[in-house]
């Protein structure tokens, strides 16, 4: 019996990713036009899940706002609000987010809240390198010097007075942080194989949400 919920999809991305693989190997212009209608479609759908996600968010926090709890109310009519205005704002002007009134907007308002977000996050940064860099074993040992002297050797100062500290960090970059950035990207290009492969037979199927 077909299940037209799980095999519709899987036969979909089936050929969708087979289309995609013989357009990056071959060189045929049917495969590449109907690619290039593959990729079009893309866009429409993200553009409709886009909307999807702004009815979604609509939703949950008109239902906040509804049950009047606590604070969680405010916050949610100030996100409604300025959703509301960046829209209206970036589509009266009919630049999108090329208009001037649109980049102020931006520039007022979500680059601060971006700054002070990324801001916090050097307190979770300092707790996590405290937990990372305590001597336990040998490797930490390791681990831990090689943050002192990467660490120094970043500053102004130290180096100005004690030239090896910036050596000892380049070495430290340019051999040992090297090597396991390339075992580490072979490791996730070797994965990303897989995963495709998988995804295309169709043993890979967590796109399709979890089943009962």
């Amino acid at each position: 019996m077909v299940d037209y919920r799980r095999d519709i999809p899987l036969a979909i991305t089936f050929i969708v990713g087979v289309i995609a693989v013989l357009d990056y190997y071959l060189v045929f212009p049917e495969v590449k036009q109907t690619f290039t209608v593959i990729k079009n479609w893309n866009i429409v759908v993200a553009a409709f899940a886009l909307g999807l996600g702004a009815v979604n968010l609509f939703r949950v926090h008109t239902r906040r706002i509804a049950e009047r709890k606590g604070l969680d109310r405010f916050f949610s009519i100030w996100l409604l609000f300025m959703l509301i205005v960046y829209v209206v704002v970036g589509l009266s002007t009919g630049k999108f987010t090329e208009s001037p009134q649109y980049k102020a907007l931006y520039n007022a308002i979500y680059l601060p809240l971006g700054a002070t977000m990324y801001s916090s996050l050097c307190f979770y940064m300092a707790i996590g390198a405290y937990k990372v860099l305590r001597v336990r074993n040998l490797d930490s040992f390791l681990l831990f010097i090689a943050a002192i002297f990467v660490l120094l050797g970043n500053t102004p100062l130290f180096p100005a007075y004690l030239p090896g500290l910036f050596y000892t960090r380049e070495w430290i970059f340019k051999t040992i942080v090297s090597g396991s950035y390339r075992g580490i990207r072979i490791g996730v290009g070797v994965g990303a194989v897989v995963l495709g492969i998988r995804t295309l037979i169709g043993l890979e199927t967590g796109y399709l949400g979890r089943r009962e």
